[in-house]
């Protein structure tokens, strides 16, 4: 009875052996194909195989690595930045920690790049973040001379970035500047275009009471239409003012419709100079009251733009190419001799990097004016 128990347990046992050696052998061909299918490019491909060893064996980290490789090619970084995360977090092989901890600097630093034309702010903290995440990888390694020369790299950006952030600042302090002249020269055309109109009822009043010659008002209105010129001189200046800004820049639409009221004002600022001149008083103060009237309609506007354009930016401060090398990617001993080709393809200085990413940016902006020429990865 004895014998027979024991051979039971020993049948268990050596089924329990094989089948953890078939299991093994199948994670290692599911890797080994993942591997292959990576190096050739089809990364949807590889994720499959990847994910069939995680299925096999949800511990192992090679092919959670490997699948965030995957994912950092097909620009899916978010999906790359959690996988690379749990992979420095569950593996206890530091050179496997150093290597997710290299990739996700490259995962922060092309995001930050990708922003650098949208958000300046989140592109520079995008960007200080692949740093943070490269000295971890150096305090590891010391020897990893590719995230050495990548921190540099992103110090260049950063401090390019920096500059522009200050620039703009500068420009907006600028505008906001600007800005406050016009309203306060606004303000100030309304008062006096509503000074003249008064001025013109006065004299009418004091024509239709007697208190002054029919002669005497027409003095005074041509007085006055004299005035009337000099305030809508002004008003011009001022318009042209509004009107000097960057041409590629589009223009707000509460500043435009600030121009047309002024536009129109200075129509109706010229009527009132002809009916002075004609000695119609009261029809030129009727123009004068609705010439103030835009003036002061171009001053609501020009004062929404201005509240409108502060919101934005406190919007942006809460909250603008290069492209870094490849991700390193371990477990690929079978096919060492070809892969180490591969690897060195992928192996580029940092201006070569720097080089390639203008040239797709050149070629990006060949095909928006509808050019044929073929981008190689549109990120």
């Amino acid at each position: 009875m004895k014998r027979k128990e024991l051979k039971i347990i020993l049948i268990i046992a050596l089924t329990l052996v094989f089948s953890q050696i078939i299991q093994a052998s199948s994670i290692r061909d599911s890797v080994h194909q993942g591997n292959s299918l990576y190096e050739s490019g089809h990364f949807n491909d590889a994720l499959k195989e990847y994910d069939q060893a995680l299925i096999d064996q949800p511990q192992a980290q090679e092919p959670k690595f490997n699948k965030a490789n995957c994912y950092f090619q097909l620009d899916d970084l978010a999906q790359a930045i959690d996988l690379y995360n749990e992979v420095a977090a569950e593996t206890k092989d530091m050179q496997l920690v150093a290597k997710a901890k290299y990739n996700l600097g490259n995962c922060y630093f092309q995001r930050g790049v990708k922003q650098k034309d949208s958000n300046l702010q989140k592109a520079l903290e995008d960007l200080q973040t692949s740093i943070t995440f490269w000295r971890s990888a150096l305090e590891i390694n010391p020897e990893n001379e590719k995230a050495a020369k990548n921190i540099e790299v992103a110090r260049l950006i950063i401090k390019d970035i920096i500059d522009q952030i200050n620039k703009q600042e500068q420009e907006q302090q600028q505008q906001a500047e600007k800005q406050r002249q016009l309203q306060e020269k606004l303000k100030e055309l309304a008062e006096q275009q509503k000074a003249l109109a008064q001025k013109t009822q006065q004299i009418n009043n004091d024509a239709n009471e007697g208190k002054i010659s029919q002669q005497q008002a027409g003095e005074g209105y041509k007085q006055q239409s004299q005035e009337q010129s000099q305030l809508r001189s002004e008003t011009d200046q001022t318009l042209q003012q509004m009107q000097q800004q960057d041409p590629n820049t589009p223009q707000p639409t509460q500043m435009q419709q600030a121009e047309r009221e002024l536009e129109q004002a200075m129509g109706k600022q010229f009527d009132a100079e002809n009916k002075l001149n004609t000695s119609e008083g009261a029809a030129a103060k009727q123009s004068q009251d609705e010439a103030a009237e835009y003036i002061e309609n171009a001053l609501k506007k020009l004062s929404e733009d201005n509240q409108q354009t502060q919101q934005q930016q406190q919007q942006e401060q809460q909250g603008q190419t290069q492209q870094p090398r490849e991700p390193n990617q371990p477990g690929r001993e079978q096919q060492q001799q070809k892969e180490q080709k591969a690897v060195a393809a992928q192996d580029k200085t940092a201006q070569e990097i720097l080089n390639k990413e203008q040239k797709e940016k050149e070629q990006r902006q060949i095909l928006q004016r509808g050019g044929f020429q073929k981008v190689e990865k549109d990120w």
